[in-house]
């Protein structure tokens, strides 16, 4: 049996607008566009990667593009670079996702002939070398955007064949996503008797099994804060072994973008000039640990540690005024934004000393402590309080009320003001 490679790739989200970054962070030309062309970008180098690495075939394993966006320039990209693999006789397989069902496929668009696109049942398709099939690969397709089945209990091995078998699924495995789109169990992928499983859906890469090798590449461009670091595919050799098959994948990154979160200690700290320094080093440095595919980077930044700046650097003027003195740092190579600064620092004083004083700061500390050990103290006089804005006869259409966590952030928020209102300067 033969050494098989294969490049697995998911979640492309071809032409999906970015979330959550202000319209002044995406303005000034270089930033806006590559936002724009993101996704396009990393689709591009995955069929460069392809055209350099020389796979035996290619999988995409779900929502490549957004049927709510209707993007013909996203499935006529996909269509293009499945031509120009279609020149080196590189196979591609397509399973659909909840995002790109089958019912949102163009059906004007002609796929090139290297092109399998798997339907709403499970399918298999033989990979041959020299007439002989080098691999099976199994896989099946969303019908709908809501697919509710448990789809990969519908594959089952050949057991006609000894080759490769990969089975290609878009899935909501247990214990790894949040949304439940084709659920399955890591049990029921083990199962089916398949000697490896190109999975899609969750945007974090992790490999849920060794053997049978089973694996999430991540999505291919970070769409959001909360998908930091480098994004990409994962180049896959499974290697006869043992009567079996041990898989290694390699990452590769794709992505322009990187997102990141970084946490800064202003611990002790007193000078705004120490603060500027931090900031600049912690961001030139973010910028130096990225990949050579990353042209930008973009950050959010929190500010920590007790230090008698507590109070300046809450002030709105303050950050938004660090954050102008930041921007040199867009014209690095990789450029580096920041999203956003958020304070959370404390002030020097202790808590315990301040719930001992005589005082009127005293007594606000203690009430908070009073709030903290009681949620019926924290209700009755949070609800109240709050009581005017929902209310309202417009507002309450558009506000949400607050959870328990929301409300300990609240409770917290207010603290640090009135102690910072009422210590003496």
């Amino acid at each position: 049996m033969d050494e098989i490679r294969y490049i697995h790739a998911a979640d492309l989200h071809l032409d999906t607008p970015f979330r959550g970054i202000a319209q002044d962070t995406a303005q000034g030309g270089r930033l806006a566009r590559l936002l724009h062309e993101a996704t396009f970008i990393a689709l591009e180098r995955l069929i460069s990667c392809c055209e350099r690495e020389k796979p035996d075939f290619l999988v995409l394993s779900g929502d490549i593009y957004n049927q709510e966006d209707h993007s013909v320039k996203a499935q006529l990209a996909l269509r293009d670079g499945c031509v120009r693999l279609a020149r080196l006789g590189i196979p591609v397989f397509i399973a659909h996702g909840n995002h790109d069902p089958l019912s949102s496929r163009l059906t004007s668009v002609e796929w090139p002939d290297n092109v399998v696109i798997f339907g709403a049942e499970p399918e298999t398709h033989p990979l041959l070398r020299d007439g002989a099939p080098l691999a099976l690969i199994h896989g099946v397709s969303h019908a709908r955007s809501k697919e509710g089945r448990n789809l990969a209990r519908l594959f089952r091995r050949d057991a006609g064949q000894e080759c490769f078998q990969l089975g290609v699924l878009h899935c909501a495995v247990q214990g790894q996503a949040a949304e439940r789109y084709a659920p399955c169990t890591l049990e029921d992928l083990v199962a089916t008797g398949l000697d490896a499983w190109a999975l899609g859906h969750v945007h974090e890469r992790c490999i849920l099994s060794e053997q049978p090798f089973i694996a999430y590449p991540g999505n291919t461009q970070g769409l959001h804060i909360n998908e930091t670091g480098p994004r990409g595919c994962l180049l896959v050799t499974a290697a006869p072994h043992a009567g079996g098959w041990r898989c290694q994948g390699e990452f590769r990154a794709l992505g322009p973008v990187q997102w990141e979160k970084l946490a800064l200690d202003l611990e002790n700290v007193d000078h705004l000039d120490e603060v500027e320094r931090r900031l600049t080093d912690s961001l030139t440095g973010l910028g130096e640990d990225v990949p050579p595919t990353c042209e930008a980077v973009i950050a959010r930044v929190t500010l920590a540690g007790r230090t008698p700046l507590d109070g300046l650097l809450r002030k709105a003027a303050t950050a938004d005024d660090l954050a102008e003195r930041l921007q040199h740092l867009a014209g690095d190579t990789p450029g580096i934004w920041l999203k956003d600064l958020r304070v959370e620092t404390r002030s020097l004083a202790e808590r315990e000393e301040l719930l001992r004083r005589e005082d009127l700061l005293g007594e606000t500390a203690r009430l908070a402590r009073e709030m903290r050990e009681s949620r019926e103290a924290l209700h009755a006089l949070a609800g109240p309080a709050l009581e005017p804005l929902f209310a309202h006869s417009r507002l309450r259409k558009a506000l949400t009320p607050p959870n328990e966590e929301q409300l300990d952030a609240l409770l917290d928020e207010a603290e640090r003001l009135c102690l910072d209102l009422l210590e003496e300067r």
